[in-house]
């Protein structure tokens, strides 16, 4: 049976996509899998939703972050549970808010971005095992011919 996938839609500055590019290409040395660029803002959340609620809401005060967002469109696929993942994190932070606010999604997601370098090697394979249980796409197999010409 396929899981349920989805588009997410990134509103990067070219800093923004820095950061999506930055974080792709450590997880790919930190799994030494070929993944998905989906699949890296997966383990990004998944990793963001294991931080406190008070670590998130002091990361999101960062004014790096507002230079982060952009007016370029750029759509990943991945699983549906990182929408419910992503919008449980939003949920914490507006409970814990003064003001009652509710984060965008679109700021979860850069600010689970920005972790991925700043995150522990185990931390980050634990979170890459519970996207792919949750529906991350499988990185391609590595067959010993896949190398041969």
């Amino acid at each position: 049976m396929a899981r349920a996938r989805r588009s997410f839609k990134l509103r990067l500055s070219p800093a923004g996509l820095d950061v999506l590019i930055d974080s792709h290409c450590h997880l790919i040395r930190v799994t030494r899998s070929l993944i998905a660029w989906g699949t890296t803002l997966h383990v990004a959340v998944e990793h963001l939703s294991t931080l406190s609620t008070t670590e998130i809401v002091d990361q999101m005060q960062l004014q790096e972050l507002d230079c982060l967002g952009g007016a370029e469109e750029h759509h990943v696929g991945a699983s549906n549970r990182l929408w419910d993942i992503a919008t449980s994190i939003t949920e914490r932070v507006q409970k814990t808010s003064p003001e009652g606010r509710q984060p965008n999604l679109g700021t979860i997601y850069l600010l689970a971005l920005m972790q991925i370098p700043k995150a522990g090697k185990s931390d980050l394979i634990n979170a890459f095992d519970r996207a792919l249980q949750s529906g991350a796409r499988t990185p391609a197999s590595r067959e010993v011919d896949d190398l041969a010409g």
